[in-house]
């Protein structure tokens, strides 16, 4: 299945997924049986879905034809080069590519100076009036080809002011040529990005040393790494040099999702060479290459972006065929969109699955219950009204334990609520900026890089202590919360499923993998060579930005265990208080007569019917996910096959 193919699908497998949750929320609603929790679950799968991405991030250093090559791989629709990549033009800022919805399509710059600041491009993100702002014409591709010359530009300031802003290392002097821009946001609608994909254009080497939002963020979080080299140049010094610093890391952590483009195979023909000689020179480089990187000959891709595009722009299938570009095409469409397709769906079907398994156990319950009381009814025909009056009272007992379950369960729910309390208390996100803002004033204070790497290391020190420290607060919740289930089940026979338990140790390991990042970034010698004020403010909006975020979901994930620990057992003694209405209710309508016992008989009937109907279409839906979670795993299966 070819690329386009590929995202059509996953589209709309991610619309077929959205429906089915919605006519799930409606059918809760129409059974009684929705809560905060289910629904506040139901929609974080909601946005998970409608705000998935796949980012596919290219890097190389300048002329190595990845620009040309995005236009092949996703814009020659257009019918023209849209983005700047014809021969000495090259873009000079990264480049996001996507489409916003909310907004007619437009191309928003931000302005180099900004590097002076201590705002974030993440924070920049959320403020356009920040961003020069370009209205795009998406029916015209030359209009677009004509703003997009905004990405060369480039301006002339002095080597001092090109310091200042982390741009020129100490020894340089007179002028220097810098970006005009630090970063570019394109949106518009063209049917890839529809879908859901984001492409991030990286300038070279220079601008990925000197923007730690693009290490340590940007590039990590790609679903997928395309490292462009060019086939005239071979690898050179300074493409090993990105690879070392920048991409091998990526390489390590996400191994089956990088791939490595040899570009411009066209230039190592001549007239003298037959095709043979030149297939043979492409596969020795090829191996030349995947030795010198120490990776598999399969993930290096020989081709020509240049004979990639103009193909597709001529629906030439030959040229097309002979530039090389469909294996690329394959490896994104087989491995990247079928890997990110299978990490939503264990994320979605899971949560999804889990509830509807919940809502059938309590229709089950439901269910018996009703069985039983038609049992019980049939039953008062032939009962003396000594016998009736013994099973009023039995009722009443069962009523008044009722009663304790319920007390006992409010003063529970109040011991675990101030236990959570305390738990939200420790991973406040304040917390977390008072320990990165020490950390920003001991490196703003050290003149060395050791110093510098100190005090980064210091506020990661601070940070994991603060996570230890959530750590035992939260097994701490964790056996209340066993004790208060434990004593439900011996004292009141509620033998009840306790809700998924929030999990820190996801936590912690992102917040491992940030010191770890962080610290290989401050080690770089792009990092040694930026001026260390600017490396300072860098290490502390990228990295501390991205710490806060980690604390900030982990106490939203905690409240969100909040609001669910106790909902089975809330949900249980609620079914329990309506059975004993009923019994009641049924006990006083005997001295009524049997005309009345007959309704209520055919009215218990009606209801065992209708709730074996909804239990049916909840199954139905069940199915329905199911089939999807099994196709996932022969894709998966057979995309193993292929690895």
């Amino acid at each position: 299945m070819n690329l386009d193919a590929q995202l059509r699908s996953y589209d709309l497998w991610k619309q077929s997924m959205t429906d089915s949750i919605k006519v799930y929320q409606h059918w809760l609603d129409e059974m009684s049986l929705t809560d905060t929790e289910t629904e506040l679950m139901l929609i974080k799968n909601l946005r998970l879905i409608e705000k998935d991405t796949i980012t596919i991030a290219f890097a190389a250093e300048f002329s190595r034809g990845k620009t040309e090559l995005i236009n092949a791989l996703f814009f020659s629709s257009a019918g023209i080069r849209l983005l700047p990549s014809s021969p000495g033009r090259t873009t000079m800022c990264p480049t996001e590519l996507f489409y916003d919805r909310k907004a007619a399509p437009y191309l928003r710059l931000l302005d180099i100076e900004t590097r002076a600041n201590d705002t974030s491009i993440e924070d920049y993100k959320r403020d356009p009036k920040h961003w020069v702002h370009i209205e795009l014409d998406d029916d015209s591709p030359e209009k677009m080809q004509d703003s997009f010359l905004q990405l060369l530009k480039t301006k002339t300031v002095s080597a001092a002011h090109a310091k200042e802003l982390g741009l020129a290392t100490e020894e340089v002097e007179g002028e220097v040529t810098i970006p005009a821009w630090r970063h570019a946001l394109v949106s518009f609608p063209h049917p890839i990005l529809e879908k859901g994909l984001t492409v991030l254009d990286t300038p070279g080497l220079n601008a990925l040393g000197s923007e730690p939002e693009l290490t340590l963020s940007m590039l990590p979080n790609a679903q997928a790494m395309i490292f462009v080299l060019a086939a005239d140049t071979g690898v050179t010094q300074s493409d090993m040099a990105m690879w070392k610093q920048y991409v091998q890391g990526y390489s390590n952590k996400h191994p089956h999702s990088l791939a490595v483009v040899l570009n411009k195979i066209d230039t190592l023909s001549d007239e003298l060479m037959s095709d043979d000689e030149w297939t043979q020179s492409i596969h020795k480089q090829t191996l030349e290459t995947a030795g010198l990187l120490n990776l598999e000959e399969q993930v290096i891709f020989p081709l020509s972006a240049k004979q990639g595009l103009i193909g597709n722009i001529k629906k030439n299938q030959q040229m097309i065929s002979a530039s090389g570009i469909q294996g690329l095409e394959i490896f994104l469409s087989d491995r990247i969109l079928s890997s990110q397709k299978e990490i939503l769906q264990h994320k979605v079907i899971s949560d999804v699955v889990d509830s509807m398994k919940l809502a059938n156990s309590v229709l089950t319950s439901r269910l018996q219950h009703v069985v039983n009381h038609t049992n019980e009814l049939n039953g008062f025909y032939s009962k003396s009204e000594e016998a009736t009056a013994e099973l009023l009272l039995e009722t009443r007992k069962e009523q008044t334990a009722y009663k304790q379950n319920l007390a006992h369960l409010k003063t529970s729910r109040h011991i675990f609520y101030t236990q959570i309390a305390d738990l939200l208390e420790v991973v406040n996100p304040k917390r977390v900026s008072y320990l990165i803002d020490e950390g920003r004033e001991q490196m703003s204070k050290s003149w060395t890089s050791v110093g510098i790497r100190q005090g980064m290391k210091s506020s990661f020190e601070g940070l994991n202590s603060l996570l230890n420290e959530t750590l035992s607060t939260t097994q701490a919740s964790i056996k209340l919360l066993d004790a208060i289930y434990k004593r439900f089940k011996d004292e009141h026979n509620l033998d009840v499923e306790q809700a998924a338990r929030f999990d820190i140790k996801v936590y912690q390991q992102r917040l491992d993998k940030l010191l770890r990042d962080g610290l290989e970034f401050s080690s770089s010698s792009e990092a040694a060579l930026t001026e260390q004020n600017t490396l300072t403010k860098r290490f502390v909006n990228t990295v501390g930005a991205q710490a806060i975020s980690i604390f900030e979901q982990a106490q939203a994930d905690i409240n969100r265990w909040k609001s669910m620990a106790l909902a089975n057992l809330i949900r249980e003694v609620s079914e329990q208080k309506k059975l004993m209405e009923s019994k009641l209710d049924s006990l006083r309508s005997v001295s009524a007569g049997k005309n009345e016992l007959d309704d209520k008989i055919a009215n218990n009937r009606a209801l065992e019917t209708e709730i074996k109907e909804r239990q049916a279409q909840l199954l139905h839906m069940m199915d329905q996910i199911n089939i999807s979670a099994e196709s996932l795993e022969v894709e998966k299966s057979v995309r193993q096959e292929a690895i």
